[in-house]
């Protein structure tokens, strides 16, 4: 049936199906339309990750410091900014290269959750999160963000 032989009854039976199928989305498809979404900021420089030191994937005793409770260390590179990251359960713990003053944010699938003032040295303190996060970097070199990490 074309457009132009629909009564009004049926677009209304057909809309109301519409809104009906809204609420059956799966919560995966809703976590990725967000994720996706975050590309808005693709304008951003995105920083790569170039160490991942202490996650768990290595035996324990492979790599020295890398058991169970030690600490994981990201580091972030780009162009003209750097990123790194020590990760326990208390939180994160970073700093900006080039130093200077800025903000972070700890960006999850569901946007934006926590940002932060950095101080005059580029430190910065995050509260513990888990899960797939990116940071949002805001400093006088240029706004980046950095690809996506699972903590």
């Amino acid at each position: 049936m074309t457009a132009a032989h629909w009564a009004d009854e049926d677009l209304l039976c057909e809309l109301g199906a519409a809104l009906r199928e809204e609420e059956q989305v799966e919560v995966g498809f809703i976590r990725a339309a967000r994720m996706a979404f975050a590309w808005r900021n693709v304008d951003a420089e995105l920083e790569t990750l170039g160490l991942d030191a202490g996650r768990d994937l290595a035996s324990p005793g492979r790599v020295r410091g890398t058991g169970p409770g030690s600490p994981r260390l990201l580091s972030f590179h780009g162009e003209r900014v750097s990123v790194e990251v020590e990760v326990d359960e208390s939180g994160m713990v970073g700093q900006l290269t080039p130093p200077g003053p800025g903000e972070v944010t700890v960006i999850t699938a569901g946007g934006p959750q926590v940002t932060v003032a950095t101080d005059e040295v580029g430190g910065f303190t995050l509260p513990p999160t888990s899960g797939a996060i990116r940071l949002g970097c805001t400093c006088p070199a240029g706004h980046f963000i950095t690809e996506w990490t699972t903590l």
